[in-house]
Formats: C-alpha cells, sequence, structure tokens
C-alpha cells in the first residue's frame, strides 16, 4: 500500500515515498509550474474533497496545546494569498471522524505528517520553538503545506542544480552509514530511519513534476541548518546542511511563511470540482476539459 509520511524532526522533514514509479505529467502553464506535489490519478494520496481540510484533534490535551498553533499556522496561508473558496481549514464536529486530520500533540522535538488526503491522514507535531524553523508556527505552516498535498522543494530531482547537500554535517551521520548509503540511497535511508531520507533527492515518479525555476522561499524548502550539528556559535544555530551553490558552507535561509509559487500551487490543485480523487495533476484542467468536452457533445 503507498504510503506517504512526512517528519520535521531533530533534523528536519521526512517524506518517504515508497511505491510504483510513474512518468511526471508534462508543464501545463506557468501558474502549474511547481514541484513535488501529489498526483491523485496514479493513486495514493489525493486532494481533499469538498474544498475543506477537515482536522480534529487526538485529545483534550493535543487541542488544549495545538489548537491556537494550527490557526496560526493556517493564517501564515491565508495571509499569504491562499483562496479559501478553494481549500479551507475547517474544525471537524464532534462525532465526525469521516475524511479528516487527526492532529496529536507530541512532546518531543518533531512533527510528523501524511501528505495530502488518504484514510488514516494524521499529524503529529510538537509545541515548541526548538526544532525545524525554530518557530513553532511556521513549522505548523510547513505541516500544513504536507497535508494539502506537497513534498519538499530541496529534494526535487534536480535540486543538485542549486544545492549542496552537506550529508557530513547531519547530526545522526557516521562513516560507516556512509558505506551503507547513508547519503544517496533513499531506500536504505528509509528502512534505517536515518535523517538523510528527509534531504536525498527524488527521482521522478508519481508526484506533479514539472520544470520550473528553483524556488528557494518555498515554504517547503529546508533551512540550510535543519538536522545540522549544533554548532558552538551561538543559540540556534547549526552546521549547515543545505548549503547554496556558490558557498556550501553559506545555508538557505529560513522561509516563514509560503512563498507566491507555493499559494500558486495550491490554488491550481484545489481550483477545479468537488471529486475526491482528481483526474491528474491540474483539477482545474481537468473540469475545462470536461466542460468542454460537454460543450462538444451538445453541439453534436
Amino acid at each position: 500500500m503507498y504510503r506517504s509520511l512526512c517528519l520535521f524532526g531533530y533534523a528536519a522533514l521526512v517524506c518517504v515515498l515508497p511505491g510504483t514509479l510513474a512518468a511526471p505529467a508534462p508543464p501545463k502553464s506557468d501558474l502549474h509550474k511547481r514541484w513535488h506535489t501529489i498526483n491523485p490519478s496514479v493513486g495514493g494520496p489525493q486532494f481533499w474533497p469538498d474544498h475543506k481540510l477537515k482536522y480534529k484533534f487526538k485529545d483534550d490535551d493535543s487541542k488544549e496545546k495545538l489548537k491556537d498553533i494550527v490557526k496560526a499556522g493556517w493564517k501564515l496561508w491565508t495571509d499569504a494569498g491562499l483562496d479559501k473558496n478553494k481549500i479551507d481549514l475547517v474544525e471537524a464536529s464532534d462525532g465526525d471522524d469521516n475524511e479528516v486530520l487527526t492532529i496529536q500533540v507530541t512532546g518531543d522535538p518533531k512533527a510528523v505528517t501524511r501528505v495530502g488526503f488518504s484514510g488514516g491522514a494524521r499529524m503529529i507535531f510538537g509545541a515548541s520553538d526548538d526544532y525545524g524553523l525554530l518557530d513553532k508556527n511556521a513549522n505548523m505552516a510547513h505541516e500544513l503545506g504536507h497535508a494539502l498535498g506537497f513534498y519538499h522543494e530541496h529534494q526535487r530531482p534536480d535540486r543538485n542544480d542549486h544545492v549542496v547537500f552537506n550529508c557530513k554535517n547531519l547530526q545522526d551521520y557516521s562513516e560507516d552509514k556512509e558505506k551503507q548509503g547513508f547519503c544517496t540511497d533513499m531506500h536504505a535511508a528509509a528502512s534505517e530511519g536515518w535523517s538523510s531520507v528527509e534531504f536525498i533527492a527524488l527521482a521522478p515518479s508519481d508526484q506533479c513534476s514539472l520544470s520550473d525555476a528553483y524556488d528557494e522561499d518555498s515554504i517547503m524548502h529546508y533551512p540550510g541548518g535543519a538536522g545540522g550539528k549544533k554548532a558552538f556559535l551561538g543559540l540556534g544555530h547549526r552546521d549547515t546542511v543545505l548549503g547554496t551553490k556558490a558557498d556550501p558552507n553559506t545555508s538557505f535561509k529560513k522561509n516563514m511563511k509560503p512563498s507566491s509559487a507555493d499559494i500558486d500551487r495550491a490554488n491550481a490543485m484545489y481550483g477545479g470540482g468537488n471529486q475526491k480523487r482528481a483526474g491528474g495533476c491540474f483539477p482545474e484542467d481537468d473540469q475545462k476539459n470536461a466542460e468542454e468536452k460537454a460543450e462538444d457533445g451538445d453541439d453534436d
């Protein structure tokens, strides 16, 4: 069974993508040129139905500690331009366990979110500023991006043209692990639970992967120090794991809100009809094509 899970933990975020591979869809338009979102046409994760990302809390403790953080994280999306008429975050009513994202608090500095809509959609979230983007509201915005259907910008197949992956700076790196594929083998990293699974570039598969400028401003892009060993240069400083091509020791900045490309893609993803399983990467185009076919049929 296809399952996708993303982790923002001591090291950073994890997106594990087992399953069969499929060819990426061709580019549609500038609006649609956005990397690494789900492709519902190949099975697995879907877009959220009825333009609603419904959620509930696992228990009272989770609600007490996370309710304001969830609202703040979603506000970062809507303030950046997400159209709530296309997709809105709605708390499920009591007893409504159908098609919901279950959110649970953890005392650990990590966050885990299943990508897109699927049975058993869930998020586990640490309510602290001690990991990831070092800001709980921004971390929540990132996790909600996964819930919407986004994978990681820094793991797109062409990322090596834009990013230097300093694998040896990861907290759990060792020379012995490197010999076993720590820095390069996605399947080995996933099976062993290594943090490198969050950084290794993905092969084009059943994501919507389209050619476009690299979006280093994306909320789905790690800051350069995420997952890095603690350097003795002051509070919050971490060794560079994701460095720039110009200087591998220069970290990518922390993105504290969705980029304009994030917003364009999310609005495009949820701009079509109310179907649970969309016909492909671009529900807007799917709906338009269906309407055109219907019109052609009327003319006949």
